[in-house]
């Protein structure tokens, strides 16, 4: 690496630098990362290479890189390099090799293939050419030729697709400080009775704006929950009333517009109905389309005491024979239940059998946020999770 280039890694805090990018494929690689609008960006083209002779070179900062990236920059650019960088040095550096599967990525276009969302696999058909290479779906045997294929890449990565869990809790701890969802700077007297040196409403997120967020937050989660094989599959989404119902529509919703999941969802009434037609959906509305023995994931906006998930649970028991697939929330305060002894998370795990997966822990809100912090604000955060905290936290 030459000196100039050399000073592009070094000024980097943090983020990913992807060098000998084949020349004229720089801003490609950059559309398919969709950074934040916001993060510093730097696009080098026809940087002179003593090896290749010229080539492109992409740094931005703050962002993460998944293998299913790596997969694809391998697939633009098979001589790139990627390097990770954290506290201002090269922590790691890697250079790619095209990939022999691209998995839940593409979906495949023929309408009688279920090859679609997280579970279709395509197998790269390498030509020395890499222009004239293709990939052949492995479920039905249809084919996308190179540009095809990385045309369907590129839309795929504008909707949000090639996501990392990194960049799903930046985008919600972001979405929570811009929109006035995460209160801190004061002090807040929970319904528990502590004080607690911040406040989660989830309720704040109620613009055009913030739903649009959220609705890709949980959706692109839960995706990559389904990707990674940490769940199984599932049929319906269930919100408890009344801002899980809003939750288990938007992620419905996103999971058919980003990835081609399509599933129904059910919430409960408050009140039990007792007018119309009652043994439809009397208690849990929409279990008209619910058969014996199918699976629901949960969504809501925190859990704390996990009394509200354990009133979800009693009331889908209304339903029959059915499995709790997991529970998923933006928020997880971490705290210990006086009840239990321990957090809801692990009581609920323990008691129920269920997995819960939190979006964002409150230890790494705090380790988001805490530049912005005063002294006595961090030491506040501090000594409220030496008392009530299942995790501890550093100044």
């Amino acid at each position: 690496m030459q000196s100039g280039e050399k000073l592009l890694v070094e000024k980097i805090e943090k983020g990913v630098v992807i060098d000998h990018i084949t020349p004229c494929k720089g801003f490609l690689v950059y559309n398919i990362f969709n950074p934040d609008p916001d993060s510093t960006a730097v696009i080098a083209k026809n940087v002179p290479s003593r090896k290749y002779g010229r080539k492109d070179l992409v740094k931005i900062e703050g962002e993460y890189i998944t293998s299913t990236l790596v997969n694809i920059i391998a697939l633009i650019a098979p001589t790139a390099t990627i390097n990770i960088i954290s506290d201002w040095k090269v922590k790691s550096k890697e250079r790619v090799k095209p990939p022999e599967q691209l998995v839940g990525v593409i979906d495949c276009r023929n309408p009688a293939c279920g090859s679609k969302g997280p579970s279709s696999v395509f197998t790269l058909q390498l030509n020395p050419i890499l222009e004239h290479s293709s990939l052949r779906c492995s479920l039905c045997g249809y084919t996308y030729y190179y540009e095809d294929a990385v045309r369907e890449i590129t839309q795929k990565a504008h909707s949000g697709i090639l996501v990392s869990r990194n960049r799903v809790k930046r985008e919600l701890i972001t979405l929570l400080i811009k929109k006035g969802g995460l209160r801190i700077h004061q002090s807040f007297r929970l319904k528990s009775g502590r004080v607690s040196p911040y406040f989660i409403n989830m309720g704040a997120l109620n613009d055009g704006e913030s739903l649009a967020k959220l609705r890709w937050v949980f959706a692109s989660y839960i995706a990559l929950l389904l990707k990674e094989g940490l769940i199984n599959d599932f049929d319906f989404v269930f919100g408890p009333a009344y801002k899980g119902i809003n939750l288990a529509s938007l992620t419905c919703e996103g999971l058919k517009e980003y990835y081609g999941i399509n599933k129904r969802f059910l919430y409960d009434r408050k009140e039990v109905k007792n007018y119309g037609d009652v043994s439809m959906d009397g208690a849990i509305v929409g279990s008209e389309y619910f058969r014996p023995g199918q699976s629901i994931l949960i969504v809501d906006d925190t859990i704390t005491t996990g009394k509200t998930k354990v009133v979800s649970f009693e009331r889908l028991s209304a339903l029959g024979e059915h499995r709790i697939e997991a529970v998923v929330v933006a928020v997880d305060r971490q705290e210990t239940a006086e009840e239990y002894g321990m957090s809801a998370v692990q009581y609920l795990e323990k008691t129920f059998s269920v997995k819960i997966f939190p979006i964002l822990p409150a230890s790494e809100i705090y380790e988001m946020i805490k530049r912005d912090l005063s002294p006595e604000e961090r030491m506040a955060w501090v000594d409220y999770y030496n008392r009530y905290g299942v995790v501890k936290i550093s100044p």
